[in-house]
């Protein structure tokens, strides 16, 4: 899947507040799909990028992709968070992902990543794609 099949899946995750059902709230069918989707992409791209040298352009097209898959999980996260402070709903957000500082970090340092080239790739910040090793 692309990210652009992703993006698409994003913008259907929140219930229109047209949607008497579901007014601004997340759809959970649409969520669990993209949360499996993107999950899916992260695996096939993490055993895709140990095959290529760091620093290597293929290495660096491929980080930049985790990268963009990470930075979409967050955000519909913090989407999420949004949408409970709305709803009065965020104890059980915290029970379910923790403290948002978690994530507010985790975005800002995934969007730096490209814009600062001598810093290593998210493989070795967080030792992401190490799992089998």
């Amino acid at each position: 899947m692309s990210i652009k099949q992703v993006d698409r899946l994003y913008k259907k995750v929140i219930c229109s507040t047209r949607d008497s059902k579901c007014r601004g709230t997340i759809d959970t069918t649409v969520r669990t799909e993209l949360f499996q989707r993107i999950m899916d992409d992260l695996e096939r791209l993490q055993k895709r990028i140990k095959r290529f040298d760091k620093g290597s352009a293929q290495h660096k097209e491929l980080d930049a992709e985790i990268r963009q898959l990470l930075l979409k999980e967050i955000q519909i996260i913090i989407d999420d968070y949004i949408i409970s402070q709305q709803n009065g709903t965020l104890s059980k957000w915290r029970q379910m992902y923790g403290d948002i500082n978690h994530y507010k970090k985790s975005f800002f340092l995934y969007r730096q990543e490209s814009a600062v080239p001598k810093r290593e790739s998210v493989v070795n910040n967080y030792g992401f794609y190490d799992q089998d090793s």
